[in-house]
């Protein structure tokens, strides 16, 4: 039996170890003009690898498959069954290595959808915390988030409209309006203020989210 050298690297202590990263996004929806069709889960993956390597916590991925209202009608999206079996084949590998806490790290509104679902997958022995990142589809916020992650082509910004794209702010989601107020008074400011990148506050969103996760796996130790 190898002797593993736990204390060994810049970690926040040897108890980190027992402590799993998951990126949960979506890969196939419009995004408008400026950001790519991955958004999601390339902004989840680089907030949980980040915070991986801040901590010492171990980065265990990203979930491919992703879930959705069935009103929000911008891409293409699993079940939430599909979802839970991918997080599940995580956590029972992830337990394999010695992990028995993971902080599940979302950046999809539509994912929102299985919570009930992964509490069930608590027990004695096993803790699993969802942290969301739920921000106005393709709007400021994400845009401002997705220049600071480094996938945004702030040339393609000119047509980034939702007047041109529907899915931007989800203005052109009719259904979806109608059926969730929450998406409905978002499409409105949407409506109201436009949509600009702030690459100030892109970065600060992006350094207060990894922040955040941060002291979270502090206080899982």
């Amino acid at each position: 039996m190898v002797d593993l050298r736990y204390g060994s690297g810049n970690i926040f202590n040897e108890k980190v170890h027992g402590i799993g990263i998951i990126a949960l996004g979506s890969f196939l929806e419009n995004h408008g003009s400026a950001l790519p069709i991955d958004t999601d889960a390339k902004i989840a993956s680089y907030i949980a690898l980040n915070v991986s390597i801040i901590t010492g916590a171990k980065f265990l991925g990203v979930v491919l498959p992703s879930t959705e209202y069935s009103y929000v009608k911008h891409g293409i999206h699993d079940s939430i069954k599909d979802v839970i079996n991918y997080i599940k084949y995580l956590v029972e590998n992830g337990r394999k290595i010695g992990i028995n806490k993971f902080l599940i790290i979302n950046c999809h509104g539509g994912n929102t959808l299985i919570k009930d679902e992964i509490s069930k997958l608590n027990h004695e022995n096993c803790f699993i915390r969802m942290e969301n990142v739920c921000l106005t589809h393709a709007a400021t916020d994400e845009v401002s988030l997705g220049y600071a992650v480094g996938i945004l082509s702030e040339d393609k910004m000119k047509t980034h409209d939702p007047e041109i794209y529907e899915e931007i702010g989800m203005v052109g989601l009719k259904e979806a309006r109608e059926k969730n107020e929450a998406i409905d008074l978002e499409a409105r400011s949407v409506e109201e203020n436009g949509v600009f990148l702030d690459r100030t506050h892109g970065r600060f969103l992006l350094n207060e989210l990894i922040n955040n996760y941060v002291e979270i796996v502090r206080n899982m130790i």
